[in-house]
């Protein structure tokens, strides 16, 4: 290997990309994807980020106001204190506290879409202090405030309870019922009726003096939730691990054949077999540029939707095996394709029969078989980097797609001394 004809062919290879204005297009139409799947949802990228606020290129809600009276806010103050100590580190960046004049508190809202808001009203009822809650969302989705409403009317609870032990602690008494659990789920609101239905039956025995008949015994609840072995699908992180692949399989299996082809018509690759570069010299300068501006932009598409992901080993490693993977493909294709044309359709033919392949194994409950498939480990690697969910298991694929990668870079050296320029 000599660097200065490495370096002129690689060289060759960027002047070449530089004038591909398509290519360029695309690429930038990728980054331009990831910027928006980015911005228009600043709750994504984490763990319960499937959830209906997940949803910002279509539709849902990515950012939520609390307001409230500028002259309530001491009242409040308690209130709102525990509200932000206590939000959720995947939801700070959507739920933002204001104050409003009186006279825009009781306005109608009307929002940008993707937005929603819970106002807090104190009103005088019955000669006391009431707080009104409004919970405002999009026109015809109010499932998609479920996230934040679940989320503040548990706190508030909290809050408001603390508020109570401390009143009554104050005077040397104690609440009747236990702390609220601040456990993380959904049915805190249900173990609270049932709590409280417990504890208005047995006031209701002391207060008669003697025991309920059985029939109306009410027993302490016990409720509990079990999800199933499997993980939801981050949709989001889905969709940043479908922008990476694409990124490289547009890059190496894609423009590597249909340049490489290009290149044959115009008699350009005969030119460079009848020049000093060896045969590896010219098939070494295309496996460095064609997997480093794959890389490059798969790097660029991941660390714009999460930049921690960049600091990590396995995301590079899968990176790597991936090119690698890609690279052996598209050079196969380039060697066995005769045309243009004949490139780009042998991209594309491979790309439907290797899907149809893995579908059909995935409905027929077939198992060896897709194990053969690069497409196969790549995803779950992918998605596993994306999603801050690697585990034992995603290593073994990582460790596949590697021997995959390995073979695919061996067929596709084999095929392009023997008939790669012909």
């Amino acid at each position: 290997m000599r660097f200065y004809i490495l370096r002129a062919l690689f060289l060759k290879e960027c002047h070449r990309h530089v004038a591909n204005r398509g290519g360029l297009a695309l690429g930038l139409l990728l980054i331009a994807a990831t910027i928006l799947l980015t911005v228009f949802n600043p709750m994504g990228g984490g763990e319960g980020s499937g959830d209906a606020t997940s949803s910002g290129i279509v539709g849902g809600v990515h950012h939520c106001y609390i307001e409230y009276a500028k002259e309530d806010k001491a009242y409040l103050s308690a209130l709102l204190d525990h509200l932000v100590a206590n939000t959720p580190k995947e939801m700070k960046p959507s739920i933002k506290y204001r104050a409003m004049r009186p006279e825009h508190i009781e306005s109608t809202i009307n929002y940008s879409p993707g937005v929603g808001s819970i106002r807090l009203t104190l009103v005088a009822k019955n000669g006391k202090k009431t707080l009104e809650v409004r919970i405002w969302h999009p026109p015809g989705e109010p499932e998609v405030m479920a996230i934040y409403e679940d989320w503040f009317f548990r706190e508030s609870r909290r809050a408001f309870q603390a508020i109570a032990e401390k009143d009554i602690a104050a005077v040397g008494g104690k609440l009747p019922f236990p702390a609220f659990s601040s456990e993380n789920d959904d049915l805190w609101a249900v173990r609270e009726s049932f709590g409280r239905l417990e504890r208005d039956a047995e006031s209701a025995r002391v207060a008669l003096g003697a025991k309920a008949p059985p029939t109306t015994f009410v027993p302490t609840i016990f409720i509990e939730r079990q999800g199933l072995g499997g993980k939801v699908l981050d949709f989001r992180s889905a969709i940043a691990t479908g922008l990476v692949v694409f990124s490289l399989y547009f890059t190496c299996v894609y423009l590597l054949p249909t340049l490489n082809c290009e290149e044959r018509e115009r008699g350009v690759l005969l030119a460079q077999a009848l020049s000093p570069a060896s045969p590896a010299e010219i098939l070494a300068a295309k496996f460095l540029f064609y997997p480093l501006m794959g890389c490059g932009l798969a790097a660029t598409i991941a660390g714009i939707y999460k930049v921690s992901v960049l600091s990590t080993l396995f995301f590079w490693l899968s990176l790597g095996a991936v090119a690698a993977g890609f690279l052996g493909i598209g050079m196969t294709v380039a060697t066995l394709a005769k045309t243009q044309r004949a490139a780009f359709l042998g991209a594309m033919c491979y790309l439907l029969s290797v899907s149809l392949v893995l579908i059909i194994c995935s409905t027929n409950g077939i198992a060896f078989i897709p194990y053969l498939a690069l497409e196969f480990h790549i995803p779950r690697i992918l998605h596993a980097s994306l999603s801050d969910s690697v585990k034992s298991e995603h290593w073994i694929h990582l460790i596949a797609a590697l021997g995959l990668a390995t073979g695919w870079i061996l067929v596709a050296g084999y095929l392009f001394r023997k008939r790669g320029w012909q």
